[in-house]
């Protein structure tokens, strides 16, 4: 599995995450950024294990983004779908309103949010 993200508190556990088979791929990118690089992996063979656009934050308020992948053999349509769908909709978000200039600790709010999310969905793909 890899795990894609702009958000740094990955950083702090990417060893254990290594040692459960989850490689971690740390992207000093925007939202958008992180939505293209994964369609671009896409591209290659991987598939989405994630739903690009999880939670219930809006791509325009938060500006992290974590997905999770699994190697592939083969172009997956259903995973280059739902990706090209996230990054319209991101772009569209956007357009209608700029992400905020968010102070330190707001950002900071937004990785506890991202990295809760993901650390549990983690979790259950590890027991499953």
């Amino acid at each position: 599995m890899l795990l894609i993200t702009n958000n740094k508190k990955f950083i702090e556990i990417k060893e254990d995450l290594l040692a459960k088979g989850i490689k971690v791929e740390f992207l000093d990118e925007d939202y958008i950024g992180v939505l293209q690089h994964v369609r671009d992996l896409i591209h290659g063979g991987y598939e989405l294990l994630t739903h690009p656009l999880y939670g219930s934050v809006k791509p325009n308020e938060t500006i992290y983004r974590t997905i999770i992948l699994k190697e592939g053999s083969k172009l997956d349509f259903n995973s280059l779908g739902l990706i090209e769908d996230a990054i319209q909709t991101a772009e569209k978000f956007k357009k209608n309103k700029l992400t905020p200039n968010w102070t330190e600790r707001v950002k900071d709010d937004f990785r506890v949010i991202d990295y809760d999310l993901m650390s549990k969905t983690v979790r259950r793909i590890i027991n499953e």
